[in-house]
């Protein structure tokens, strides 16, 4: 049986967190047997992060893809649903909104949305058989995490190729929390991930 191919990317520190949980937990996850994982840590810029992500699927073909990002202050994995066809205006690391205008299409004339393709119902049954707290959501924001899985989830449907593409954003992990903010132990949130990747 061929080994199956699945990308995993995560994001840079943003914002007041001087460490991105979503990077620590994909650096630690083991790729399930059976597949080859490629750990892609994205930029958090609105130019940056699609043009890498689109060079990465490309470029090493997966037969799935799993995105990560930071919800500083949830207090459960987040499995994500939808993403919307808007970037909001909000900054990113190299100070740049992504419009002089207030917010924008990530796609002018796009779909005005796209669900998520992952089994989002085994990923969810499988983090609860586990006991770790989860649930599903159905907004990514409009920052850069809702338009990576935007952008994938275009890619995937106009070519045809059937790769499962899906999201989850993880809490902040204990030690790296802000003072006030939930979180989770990091190494349940590293499980977190795998279980995903797992059942993708």
């Amino acid at each position: 049986m061929a080994v199956k191919k699945i990308l995993v990317t995560c994001f840079e520190p943003f914002g007041q967190n001087a460490v991105n949980t979503s990077r620590e937990a994909v650096m630690r996850m083991r790729a399930p047997q059976g597949t080859t994982v490629k750990k892609v840590c994205l930029p958090v810029t609105w130019d940056g992060a699609p043009k890498a992500l689109v060079s990465e699927i490309d470029s090493f073909g997966p037969d799935a893809i799993l995105m990560t990002g930071l919800a500083s202050g949830a207090e459960f994995i987040r499995v994500e649903r939808v993403a919307i066809n808007i970037c909001g205006q909000i900054k990113d690391n190299d100070g740049k909104f992504p419009s002089e205008n207030g917010e924008r299409p990530i796609v002018s004339g796009g779909e005005n949305a796209y669900f998520s393709s992952f089994d989002h119902k085994k990923i969810l049954a499988a983090l609860k058989n586990e006991g770790i707290r989860s649930a599903y959501s159905f907004s990514a924001g409009t920052y850069i995490c809702n338009l990576i899985l935007y952008i994938a989830l275009k890619k995937t449907v106009e070519d045809g190729s059937g790769v499962k593409a899906g999201f989850i954003h993880v809490p902040d992990a204990d030690e790296f929390a802000l003072e006030g903010r939930a979180s989770m132990a990091l190494d349940t949130i590293t499980r977190a991930v795998e279980i995903a990747a797992e059942n993708i």
